[in-house]
C-alpha cells in the first residue's frame, strides 16, 4: 500500500506536526507500508532555512529514517504576521499540486493523507486523491478557522465564510476524518459529518525517543548543559520549551515567575521561537529569575526536558482550547519529568489522569505559582509524579500503538477501494 502524507512541517523542523508525522511514518514503514511525505523546505518557525538545505532545487527528494521525503518550494517566512503566514501556507499548497504531473505509475498513492494546521494544503491533498483515484484522509490537528475567531485573528466577514465553506467541503469529501482529540471529533459530528467517518488517533511519542532523556542524565549531558548556561547545580529549573505563540499565552508563566521573584533557588527558562517571543521578552524585562534562549533541535530538546525540575505546558484561556491536547505533554511524560499544566478540558483531564502533573486553570498565574512552589519544595513528590507520567505514556501514547491503529484504518480504506 502506498501512502502519501502531506504536512507542511517535517524534521529538521521541530514542533507537534513534524514530531507526529515523522514518528508515524517511520512506524508505518516498519509495518510494511510504502510511505512518501510531501512537505516544505524547512524554515519553521523563524523563517530561516538551515544551512544544509540552502541552495537546493525547488523540488527534491531525500530520505530520513528510511522514509522518502519530497521537499516542495514555498514562500519562506517567519511564523508571524497574517499576510506572510498565509502566503507561506498558500504557496506550499500550490506547490504540492506540482505532483499532479510528476508521479510515475508505480508511485501512485492508495491513500492521500493531508494534515492541518496548514489548512490550504488539505484542499491540494483532496485534488491529488481525486487525480490518482486514492482514498482521502483529512487529519484535523486544529479546528480551523473557528479557533482563530476566538483568538481574535479572524473576524466575521467574507474570508471567514469562505474558509468555513472550504472546511465543510473537505469534511464531506474525505473518506475518513482523523482527529487528534475526542472533543474535535464530537464537534465535527455536531456539524453534520457522519460519525462513521470520524476517527481519533491521539498524538504521542516514538519509542526511540523515550530513552533520550534518560541517556542525557546518565551521560552527564544535563550537567554539561547546566554548566554552559551558567546554572548552579543547586538552582532548580522551571522550563517552558516550544512555540512562543499567542495560543500558549506564555505571559501566565512570566506572571508566575514574577510572583516568585523573592525565591533565589529557581530560574525560569523559556526556550524556543515564535510569533510572540519579542513581545514576551519585553513583557518580562526586569524580572531577574527569567532567561530566554533560542530554539534547539529536537534531539537537544530531550536534554532540556531532563534538566528541568518542572516542565510547563499551557494554553490561552478560551473555550475552544477545551478541545486541545498539547503534544508536548507526551514528551514531558516520556522524559520522566513532572509538569505544571495550565490547561482546560481534554488536555487537563489527561494530565490529571496521568498522575504526572499538577493542573491549574489557564491564565491564573497565582495558582500556577502556588503549584510550582509546591513541587519545588517536594522532590519526593516530583520523582513519584515523573515515574507515573512515564508509565502512563508508555501504556497509552507510544507511536507504535497509535500508528498501528492508523494503519489499520488506512488498510481498511484501501481494501474498500480495491474491492
Amino acid at each position: 500500500m502506498n501512502i502519501w502524507a502531506i504536512c507542511q512541517y517535517y524534521p529538521p523542523e521541530v514542533g507537534a506536526p513534524s514530531a507526529r508525522l515523522s514518528g508515524m511514518a517511520k512506524t508505518w514503514l516498519e509495518m510494511g507500508a510504502n510511505v512518501m511525505v510531501l512537505t516544505g523546505i524547512p524554515n519553521h518557525p523563524d523563517g530561516m532555512v538551515p544551512d544544509a538545505y540552502q541552495h537546493r532545487p525547488a523540488y527534491y527528494e531525500e530520505t530520513i529514517d528510511g522514509v522518502r521525503v519530497w521537499r516542495h518550494w514555498l514562500h519562506v517566512a517567519p511564523n508571524k504576521g497574517k499576510f506572510r503566514r498565509v502566503l507561506n501556507q498558500v504557496s506550499f499548497a500550490a506547490s504540492v499540486l506540482f505532483n499532479l504531473f510528476k508521479v510515475a505509475p508505480a508511485d501512485k498513492p492508495d491513500i492521500v493523507l493531508a494534515s492541518s494546521p496548514s489548512f490550504f494544503c488539505v484542499f491540494s491533498g483532496w485534488l491529488l486523491a481525486r487525480r490518482y483515484g486514492a482514498k482521502f484522509i483529512f487529519e484535523v490537528r486544529d479546528l480551523w478557522p473557528a479557533i482563530f475567531v476566538q483568538m481574535g485573528i479572524l473576524k466575521e466577514g467574507l474570508l471567514l465564510r469562505f474558509l468555513e465553506k472550504l472546511e465543510m467541503f473537505l469534511y464531506r469529501r474525505a473518506d475518513a476524518v482523523v482527529t487528534v482529540t475526542r472533543a474535535f471529533a464530537r464537534q465535527i459530528a455536531a456539524r453534520g459529518i457522519a460519525a462513521d467517518k470520524l476517527f481519533v488517533v491521539f498524538n504521542g511519542v516514538s519509542e526511540d525517543k523515550v530513552h533520550l532523556a534518560a541517556d542525557a542524565r546518565a551521560s552527564g549531558a544535563v550537567e554539561r548543559l547546566r554548566g554552559s548556561l551558567g546554572i548552579s547545580p543547586l538552582t532548580k529549573v522551571v522550563l517552558y520549551i516550544g512555540n512562543h505563540g499567542e495560543a500558549q499565552a506564555l505571559t501566565q508563566i512570566v506572571d508566575a515567575a514574577r510572583m516568585m521573584v523573592k525565591r533565589t533557588d529557581v530560574v525560569f527558562l523559556f526556550v524556543g521561537q515564535g510569533a510572540d517571543k519579542e513581545k514576551l521578552v519585553d513583557y518580562a524585562k526586569g524580572i531577574p529569575n527569567i532567561q530566554f534562549l533560542p530554539g534547539v533541535t529536537h534531539k537537544e530538546v530531550w536534554t532540556y526536558y531532563a534538566m528541568a525540575d518542572i516542565n510547563m505546558v499551557c494554553l490561552k484561556n478560551i473555550p475552544d482550547f477545551d478541545m486541545f491536547i498539547p503534544s508536548k505533554m507526551f514528551e514531558i511524560m516520556a522524559a520522566k519529568s513532572c509538569a505544571v499544566a495550565g490547561l482546560r478540558g481534554e488536555g487537563a483531564e489527561i494530565m490529571a489522569e496521568s498522575g504526572g502533573a499538577l493542573v491549574v486553570p489557564s491564565e491564573e498565574p497565582d495558582k500556577m505559582a502556588d503549584a510550582i512552589a509546591t513541587l519545588l519544595d517536594d522532590p519526593t513528590r516530583r520523582a513519584t509524579m515523573a515515574e507515573a507520567g512515564l508509565a502512563y505514556v508508555q501504556e497509552n501514547f507510544l507511536h507504535r500503538k497509535l500508528a498501528g491503529q492508523y494503519l489499520a484504518l488506512m488498510r481498511k480504506l484501501a481494501g474498500a477501494k480495491e474491492a
